[in-house]
């Protein structure tokens, strides 16, 4: 292993920028970069690919623009890197920049969490255990346990658990598995919550292994295991290692690539390369039988070892073609859109023998289940080996670290840390860009070979010439994987990156090309926002629209009050409700008719409504039962200030807010006829009649006219005043009629001394103080100013001096008209 070996850890300091870079920067070191990452471990939680242990060169950087000899700093902290997929990225950019890093012991690497090198993780989309690996042979540490390995639990699955937080915890394999493997082949199936870890190389005692660094031959790691490590995690916190052994003709090796394929019912391993007696695993850097690796190692591409996880069965399958001896490659696995082929991609690798000469940078395609071989791409550029490769999308592929040949003894560092592989097209691209992706099509090559299309439908659905091993496992390539067992968790938002590791680089900027674009998720987005916003405004405008029709037809709607007192209140005034509606003329009575225009509303009150006038100085207490008829207001000719009766007929406080009132235009009759008003007495020689003059209908009067303070006694016929009213020619229900009351409801005046025409609220009896005759049409009256609201006198409240008709026993309520002297007799002495 290649690099100094830091001697004090008390010199490292856990700061954000040493979690991402190298831990200890030299003088004047501005930036630094990966050069190699050789046998590093890595898997895919979800969107995120986990990078750990390896042996990590970095290239420091000077201020002067130089970059110095790569060093290893062996991973002091023991950080596992991480790369979220939603992060772009140009594949010559320096890499470091965009690396997230977690701690697996929160300060300085220890026994149980040292940087691993080579090994494998292993787990599902929730978890994954550090499995196998070297460590570095330090006198300052214990050796690490052969029976512990530490888990990072990313995710909690499985029953209910109450703060779950993620991070590392200690697992014990049990007593029949050891930790104590390397240069083996790894494969994980989230989909079955399983793992396994196929051969690989074991010291000869079974004990502790150290890198090649270590000098005993005791702690090497050069004996080849035959054994499968399978790790089932369907229970969290209740894992499982099992060890079992491999049979005789499925032959161990080191750093072959193991792949899950679905097939079957719990799907397939496939082991593709290896070697056996590598060079990698002896510090002189030779093989130590290159004799026999030459002759064994090349088949182990051309006859493939098959396991079933579902029966636990071995089956070895011949392949058409083959690449050769290889090891310390990558493989990916990309299913055909109809499942009709699984097309395995094995990416660079050497033959394991020769670390000096140029390694592989081919791509090979292993399409199943024809078992045949396809070289994808070929070229003399820079191979690598050590790496590994990840699917972030069904038609990419991440070739992740590695390194190249040694031809000297200063490193070379790759050109690009991270490649991107288009599996669809068989073409290496420049760049990743999470929102550029595709599903998954066969290449034309493969196509050519297989048969059938881009999206499916290969013919070749056995191998040729060979054929089938067995029927066995032509039967589990016949039973078809549930897919609905599988998940995904693409696309992947993007993510700007930003330099915490270098703060002056700054990465190359994606340049926009013919195979960008937006995001897949942003359309569906932007139009469910959009659609909102749209449904949102119109729904506002139409609200707004029917308020402003509500609020235009208001004054014409029956049945609200403030249509009715405004309209009321207009009629009152002598103006008109609207501009352009039309008065319905109202029949009032067979016997009278509106003097002054046909156009005559009348004012209709409900049973056991009360209608009410403020202030207006009601000199007479007269009492209406409730259900009176509706009284009937006509000939009023309201067009000027004053009426004949008086007061200003421009107040419109008359009405107190909130009484009941009828829609006076509602009610109005068809026009028809009515008789002229009866002719007026010459107004030079007018005649007085008192209340009770034979030319009314009553019984005469016992005090003098002129007297205004002669008092009567309470009896139906007898009242207190000296001015007789100015409707005295008219019939008494016609007077009752223009006061608002019914001839039914005609109450008896008392007397009552002091008396002042004024009603009290205690219920005294008001006198008349004086009557006009006048034959004009009577108007309503205007409350004085100044008035209280007498209308709260009720019956039975006051003096039992005021009784009703006997014709009516119905509650009654008080009149709305106010007579006063002035108003009376205008224009004369009082």
């Amino acid at each position: 292993m290649y690099g100094p070996v830091l001697g004090s850890i008390s010199l490292l300091t856990a700061s954000a920028s040493l979690a991402l870079s190298q831990a200890v920067w030299q003088e004047n070191q501005v930036d630094t970069r990966i050069c190699q990452w050789k046998q590093l471990r890595a898997h895919v939680i979800r969107d995120t690919v986990y990078l750990d242990g390896g042996d990590l060169l970095w290239q420091p950087g000077l201020a002067d623009g130089s970059l110095v000899r790569p060093v290893n700093d062996d991973n002091p902290l023991g950080l596992i890197y991480t790369l979220n997929f939603s992060t772009p990225f140009n594949t010559t950019q320096n890499i470091s920049a965009i690396l997230g890093a977690i701690s697996k012991t929160g300060g300085a690497a220890n026994n149980l969490a040292p940087n691993y090198f080579d090994g494998a993780l292993l787990g599902n989309h929730e978890e994954f255990f550090l499995y196998g690996g070297l460590t570095p042979k330090n006198s300052a540490l214990t050796d690490p346990p052969g029976d512990t390995v530490l888990r990072y639990e990313r995710y909690w699955y499985g029953p209910p658990r109450e703060n779950f937080i993620p991070g590392f915890v200690s697992h014990n394999l049990g007593p029949d598995t050891t930790r104590y493997v390397a240069y083996g082949g790894a494969a994980s199936a989230p989909s079955e919550n399983m793992a396994w870890y196929f051969s690989g190389l074991r010291s000869a005692s079974g004990g502790v292994i150290y890198d090649v660094g270590g000098r005993d031959q005791s702690t090497q790691a050069v004996n080849v295991s035959n054994r499968l490590i399978t790790v089932d995690m369907a229970r969290q916190q209740r894992e499982t290692f099992s060890n079992v052994t491999l049979p005789p003709d499925i032959p161990g090796r080191a750093n072959p690539e193991l792949v899950w394929v679905p097939v079957g019912s719990r799907g397939i391993l496939v082991v593709l390369g290896g070697v056996v007696f590598p060079d990698f695993v002896n510090i002189t850097s030779k093989s130590s039988n290159e004799e026999a690796s030459r002759a064994q190692s090349p088949s182990f591409m051309s006859t493939i070892d098959i396991y079933d996880v579902a029966s636990g069965n071995w089956y070895r399958q011949n392949t058409t073609g083959g690449p050769g001896q290889l090891t310390r490659g990558c493989a990916v696995v990309a299913p055909a859109q109809d499942a009709s082929s699984y097309n395995i991609y094995y990416y660079g690798g050497y033959d394991g023998l020769r670390q000096r000469e140029p390694f592989n940078d081919d791509v090979w395609v292993l399409s199943l289940p024809s078992f045949t071989w396809v070289k994808l791409t070929s070229s003399d550029a820079e191979g690598r080996a050590g790496h590994k490769c990840v699917m972030p999308y069904p038609n990419q592929m991440l070739v992740i670290g590695g390194y190249p040949a040694e031809p000297a003894s200063i490193p070379t560092c790759l050109t690009e840390t991270i490649r991107v592989f288009d599996l669809s097209t068989g073409a290496w691209r420049d760049r990743y860009d999470p929102a550029v992706w595709s599903n998954y099509t066969v290449p034309s090559q493969v196509v050519e070979k297989i048969g059938g299309s881009g999206t499916g439908g290969a013919t070749a659905t056995t191998p040729s010439p060979s054929g089938w091993v067995s029927d066995e496992l032509a039967s589990v390539f016949a039973t078809q994987y549930p897919a609905s067992k599988i998940t995904t968790y693409y696309p992947y938002a993007s993510v700007g990156p930003s330099n915490t590791t270098n703060p002056n680089v700054t990465p190359t900027p994606v340049p926009d090309g013919g195979d960008g674009g937006v995001p897949s998720y942003l359309p569906p987005v932007l139009g469910t926002v959009l659609g909102l916003v749209f449904l949102t405004m119109v729904a506002v405008l139409v609200l707004l629209w029917r308020r402003r029709r509500l609020l235009r037809g208001a004054p014409s709607e029956a049945g609200t009050e403030d249509t009715r007192g405004n309209r009321i209140a207009s009629w009152l005034r002598g103006q008109p409700t609207q501009p352009s509606e039309a008065k319905t003329p109202t029949v009032v009575s067979t016997e009278y008719s509106p003097s002054s225009s046909p156009d005559v509303e009348r004012v209709a009150v409900p049973p056991q409504s009360i209608v009410e006038m403020m202030n207006t100085e009601v000199s007479l207490p007269v009492e209406l039962p409730d259900n009176s008829p509706r009284a009937e207001l006509y000939g009023t000719g309201l067009t000027g200030n004053r009426s004949q009766l008086g007061g200003s007929l421009n107040n419109g406080s008359f009405y107190i807010t909130g009484t009941q009132q009828a829609d006076h235009a509602s009610l109005g009759s068809s026009p028809t006829p009515h008789p002229p008003p009866p002719p007026a007495p010459p107004t030079e020689s007018p005649v007085y009649y008192r209340p009770d003059s034979e030319a009314l209908g009553n019984a005469p009067m016992t005090s003098a006219m002129t007297s205004p303070t002669t008092t009567t006694t309470a009896s139906p016929s007898t009242v207190r005043g000296n001015i007789l009213s100015g409707v005295s020619n008219l019939s008494e229900r016609d007077r009752a009629h223009l006061r608002q009351i019914s001839d039914a409801t005609v109450s008896s005046v008392t007397s009552a001394p002091g008396g002042d025409g004024r009603l009290f609220a205690g219920g005294t009896v008001a006198a008349l103080e004086g009557f006009v005759e006048s034959p004009a049409p009577v108007s309503p009256p205007i409350g004085a100013a100044g008035g209280g609201d007498y209308l709260t006198a009720r019956l039975g409240h006051g003096p039992a001096s005021v009784s009703t008709s006997a014709s009516n026993e119905s509650s009654q309520r008080r009149s709305v008209f106010t007579e006063r002297r002035e108003d009376m007799n205008e224009g004369k002495s009082g």
